[in-house]
């Protein structure tokens, strides 16, 4: 007779803060919605690049007379993740706090339950003529998650703003010697390879980002994608061209924003005076695949040579991950002791919480580059003359901005050679590299015009009469369109 083995649990007894609904905003918006015989906008936020990217649609929509409100997951909720909420008061909007807390998986579970729960909640309380079209952002938790979340909670679609990443890498990234310190040579033909040669797939990284934005394809029925590659990226997948809408990318409004109608009562250089002396190198350094042992630690001791052996001048932004890889990987300690003993050259700042100081100091003439593997970044950076991408990545989800725009340029983190080199030989030659800087090619549209493009396929399809968002084949090839479906989920 087998002896049964001992019987182990595992304790779900995890608990969640409440869902805070704005009864009054919520209604209000219904009732308007009901009116008009409308859909209702949802647009979603969660995270920093959220609030700029996304700020834009809301106050444009809002500007038409769109019925909207905002969902806020709740995840960045301190007064520096989250005070992009209060920078573009979008908190006159939100309808909805999720308060997602914890880890990632905690993070995922909770807010699938939590999103789709809302979605019940409004269908319960205010009846199938509350149609929602919840429209999220690029490759963020929140995007990978919603969808998904708003599909078999609702049986519906929503809209993806920032649609179709997908990440390359260049040919010659496959033929690197990682041990290698390149000469001037080496460093001229990998930017040239980058800028001119052939590129291939790599969808493992950014982590988790590329799951996230490939997961929100599949439950998504508006696309808005910043370029035709995002597009052609979508078409191959297999999606269909006709909901798919090249607009450019809703950062370029945000950063019109920020420059003619909301700057900041304080300036970057009243908080860090020696900013507005001679040219930084700007870095922030958080991706989950940028903290593994052999990157991170060719990331900093690259710094550290800089720092030490040339007369740059960095400026380090600390994001909440850098600070616990600084811990780990005991780098901690030894960068204060930099910042002490070339504090003309070295600042160690925390995490810029307003938007505006960005655009102040990238505009300001006092920052020569950006060494980052931000993607939101490599975007941004194509707007601002004269500083110059450094993605510190074997691979980006934006290579529009390498091979098309020819403003960036990926320097990989194999080792600490090749991040000195690149950084030396591009500040001396920029252009002469085939780089493009002072004419930068804007790719992502428009700035002031992006969400105004949005909107203006979001309003259309709503006055049409007939908008829903089921994912039915038979509403997709024109056969029939039915307002409601067997509710049975």
């Amino acid at each position: 007779m087998v002896k049964q083995d001992q019987q182990t649990n595992i304790d779900f007894s995890r608990s969640f803060l409440p869902v805070k609904i704005y009864s009054d905003l919520l209604s209000n918006v219904v009732d308007i919605a009901k009116k008009q015989n409308s859909p209702i906008l949802a647009v979603v936020i969660g995270t920093k690049p959220d609030f700029y990217k996304q700020a834009p649609i809301v106050f444009e929509a809002a500007k038409e007379k769109v019925p909207i409100f905002v969902i806020d997951t709740g995840q960045h909720f301190d007064n520096v993740l989250g005070f992009g909420i209060k920078e573009f008061e979008l908190q006159n909007f939100v309808s909805c706090n999720l308060q997602i807390r914890g880890d990632l998986m905690e993070k995922a579970s909770e807010l699938i339950m939590k999103f789709g729960s809302f979605g019940r909640y409004c269908k319960r309380k205010f009846g199938v003529d509350s149609r929602l079209l919840p429209i999220v952002h690029g490759d963020t938790l929140v995007a990978g998650i919603a969808p998904l979340a708003w599909v078999f909670g609702m049986g519906q679609k929503v809209g993806q703003n920032e649609a179709g990443l997908r990440s390359m890498s260049p040919e010659a990234m496959k033929k690197l010697k990682i041990s290698q310190d390149p000469s001037k040579t080496v460093v001229e033909n990998f930017i040239r390879a980058q800028l001119e040669g052939k590129w291939f797939l790599t969808r493992e990284e950014p982590f988790p980002e590329q799951i996230d934005t490939w997961i929100c394809s599949a439950g998504t029925k508006y696309f808005f994608a910043p370029t035709k590659l995002n597009k052609q990226n979508l078409i191959r997948e297999g999606y269909p061209k006709e909901s798919i809408h090249i607009v450019g990318n809703s950062v370029v409004d945000s950063i019109y924003l920020k420059r003619t109608h909301a700057k900041s009562s304080e300036s970057i250089f009243d908080i860090y005076p020696k900013l507005e002396n001679g040219d930084w190198l700007r870095v922030d350094i958080h991706r989950r695949e940028n903290l593994t042992p052999r990157r991170f630690e060719s990331i900093v001791n690259a710094l550290i040579s800089l720092i030490k052996n040339t007369d740059h001048k960095i400026v380090l932004v600390m994001l909440n991950a850098t600070k616990s890889a600084l811990r780990i990987y005991n780098f901690e300690s030894k960068l204060q002791s930099l910042s002490e003993e070339f504090p003309d050259k070295f600042i160690i700042t925390p995490l810029w919480k307003e938007y505006a100081h960005v655009i102040e100091f990238l505009d300001s003439g006092h920052c020569w580059a950006e060494m980052t593997d931000s993607g939101s970044m490599q975007e941004e950076l194509l707007y601002f003359p004269n500083v110059l991408s450094l993605t510190v990545r074997l691979n980006t989800d934006r290579p529009e901005t390498v091979f098309d725009a020819k403003s960036n340029t990926l320097v990989p983190p194999v080792n600490p050679h090749w991040i000195t080199s690149i950084v030396k030989e591009v500040y001396g030659r920029k252009e002469a590299l085939g780089l493009i800087l002072k004419n930068k090619k804007s790719i992502y549209g428009k700035p002031g015009q992006v969400s105004k493009s949005i909107v203006k396929i979001i309003k259309k399809e709503f006055e049409d009469g007939d908008a829903n968002f089921y994912p039915w084949l038979h509403q997709r090839i024109n056969l029939w369109r039915e307002r409601q479906t067997l509710d049975y989920m």
